[in-house]
């Protein structure tokens, strides 16, 4: 068997687009994983998603009914959210599948969250060798997980698999994660309003923000916000302005970067402008009395809030919850839309569980002590996005969150990397961990 060269492989894995579906990627990990000796199982979605996706399963038992019989999943998205304006990627002339290495940095969409972390987990098996684990392995590649993780969702809703131990990559710097935040995934929408008579040409206008991860709402500038103000104000000037078109963002789990506008006078009072300014100024009343609980392992310690796309009168927008926020509450706080606007909607497009495992568990010691193992400390953390992990807690796993790379200021905008230096960490951290399994 080839040994796998993790850099040359890094390379390829970010040249090698899923921002629209894994299989592209899929196929060429297909004659890795089975290299190493493990079965694979295809799995795509059982209705059309419009991407082209499925999920790869690596298992060291034989195919059937269930892939991981109380044993080891080893998982990771790979998947990827949309690139956003390229020209922003400087660190890769303006191309974000250009895996670029530079000292000891690779760039690339993907590169931190998460495809490399498959590939470490890879290279681990390979190093440890697939026969001499005496427990079940399975290594996911799952698809989705940008999309309220439905490549997850998906093994769980056909109990393929039932594993005791869970690892679920993701960008912590190989901190391991004990939890994170849930998640609650809505669309606000209008009916289609009659629009109004215009009597002066169409003005257009673009608004720029600074993306970051709907997460961390904090480190980035919402375009939509600066959009739906500057409508506000302007409606105030001019009590006709019509609004014609208004979009922005890409995806729910991104502060979006840019949102375009375009206006005209009317002859009549706009409910499309209306209905933005009522939403936003619920966005912010909810903001408001969500800041009064906090969980202090999180960061940031509140629930947040991401409004992540717009479409002329469909919004898409989450909240990170910790804890101790009530999801009903929220869910009751919007229907003020609906009072104040009869034919506007609120849809709940996902609620995903917090995860949250214990210290004392197994898998918690066995992190601790593969950490130990290549000479770092165990720093159990909290992290404030949504993950797998609690899927698989689900399925009746234990889980922790980990993986290479820094996710704050890093992921879910342009100029993402990782550290080669941490993927080969990593490998060695996966390797120590199925080392006792041997």
């Amino acid at each position: 068997m080839a040994v796998i060269d993790l850099f040359a492989q890094a390379q390829q894995l970010v040249k090698t687009p899923s921002d629209s579906g894994t299989s592209k990627l899929v196929t060429h990990l297909i004659p890795l994983v089975q290299g190493l000796g493990l079965g694979t199982t295809l799995q795509p979605p059982k209705v059309p998603t419009g991407f082209d996706e499925m999920n790869l399963i690596g298992h060291s038992v034989p195919a059937g009914d269930n892939l991981c019989p109380g044993g080891l999943a080893l998982v990771t998205h790979l998947d990827t959210v949309p690139a956003g304006n390229r020209a922003l990627w400087t660190e890769t002339q303006g191309d974000p599948y250009r895996a670029t290495i530079r000292g000891d940095k690779i760039f690339g969409l993907g590169s931190a969250d998460t495809k490399l972390d498959f590939l470490c987990k890879l290279k681990a098996l390979e190093k440890i060798g697939v026969k001499n684990l005496k427990i079940p392995v399975a290594l996911i590649g799952s698809f989705g997980e940008e999309r309220a993780l439905a490549g997850a969702r998906l093994l769980l809703e056909t109990q393929c698999m039932t594993p005791r131990l869970a690892l679920v990559g993701e960008p912590s710097e190989l901190k391991p994660m004990l939890g994170h935040k849930g998640i609650l995934y809505l669309r606000a929408v209008l009916g289609a309003p009659v629009g109004a008579y215009c009597n002066t040409p169409p003005q257009h206008k673009t608004f720029q923000g600074r993306a970051a991860h709907g997460a961390m709402p904090h480190l980035g500038k919402n375009a939509i916000y600066e959009a739906i103000d500057w409508l506000r104000q302007e409606r105030g000037k001019n009590p006709q302005l019509q609004l014609l078109h208004i979009h922005g963002g890409t995806v729910h789990n991104i502060v979006p970067e840019q949102c375009e506008v375009s206006v005209a006078t009317g002859n009549a009072p706009c409910p499309k402008i209306d209905f933005l300014v009522t939403f936003l100024e619920l966005i912010r009343a909810s903001e408001k009395f969500l800041a009064q609980e906090q969980a202090g392992q999180f960061d940031p310690p509140i629930t947040t809030c991401n409004v992540g796309v717009i479409r002329d009168t469909q919004i898409e927008f989450d909240y990170r919850l910790i804890p101790p926020t009530d999801q009903n509450k929220l869910l009751h706080h919007w229907e003020q839309l609906t009072k104040t606007h009869p034919d506007a909607r609120v849809e709940l497009i996902r609620s995903n569980p917090p995860m949250n495992t214990l210290p004392s568990s197994e898998i918690a010691r066995r992190t601790t002590q593969a950490l130990g193992d290549i000479g770092l400390p165990a720093n159990f953390g909290f992290k404030s996005g949504n993950t797998e992990g609690a899927i698989f807690n689900q399925m009746g796993a234990e889980s922790i969150v980990i993986g290479p790379g820094i996710s704050m200021g890093n992921i879910h905008q342009p100029n993402e990397f990782n550290n080669l230096s941490q993927l080969s960490k990593a490998v060695e951290f996966y390797t120590a961990f199925l080392r006792a399994f041997c």
